[in-house]
């Protein structure tokens, strides 16, 4: 249950592909900053999805608040699952790296469990986005930052992450309206 707790905490904090947890290997792409007391994931472009175009990612850093529950888990927990290599998140069963359907299913049970809601690895990312474009302020620049950071374009950011309904898209716009005429009133 631990390391259900660390999945969900990592996707919170890192908006990114499941494969970034599948793949995460202790002193290679998953790191310690001990200066700063946090862990980071670093992506050369073999790692991730995109990489071939964007080439290497900024530091996709976890938040600070994690760094406890993360080291505890490498010194107590991850010990008992018996881990047959460096990946951080493993199989309890087997010890090999979680498979694409283990983090799915972590993910959907986790989630329906506390919110009755069904929601996926992916989901998540688009949750993300939409909550951003939709309940925040957030400038372009910002959105460009966090397209970046997800690992894709605005283009991309736009058409297939922001779930928000063409009402909520144009709301802005209507609001914009009726503040430029109203001051002409």
């Amino acid at each position: 249950k631990y390391q259900y707790y660390l999945v969900l905490a990592f996707f919170s904090t890192v908006p990114d592909r499941q494969r970034t947890f599948r793949e995460l290997e202790l002193r290679r792409s998953f790191l310690r900053d001990d200066t700063t007391n946090t862990w980071y994931i670093k992506h050369g472009p073999e790692d991730y999805k995109t990489g071939s175009t964007y080439g290497d990612r900024p530091p996709l850093l976890l938040a600070p608040e994690l760094t406890p529950a993360i080291d505890e888990f490498l010194q107590t927990w991850r010990p008992c699952l018996k881990p047959t290599g460096d990946f951080f998140f493993v199989q309890p069963r087997t010890g090999n790296a979680l498979s694409s359907d283990s983090v799915y299913s972590i993910v959907a049970r986790c989630c329906f469990a506390h919110a009755g809601k069904k929601t996926n690895p992916h989901l998540l990312r688009d949750m993300i986005v939409t909550h951003v474009r939709g309940n925040s302020e957030a400038s372009e620049k910002e959105l460009e930052a966090l397209a970046l950071y997800m690992g894709h374009s605005m283009a991309m950011q736009r058409s297939s992450y922001d779930r928000r309904t063409m009402d909520q898209k144009v709301a802005p716009a209507v609001e914009l309206l009726r503040f430029v005429n109203k001051r002409k009133e």
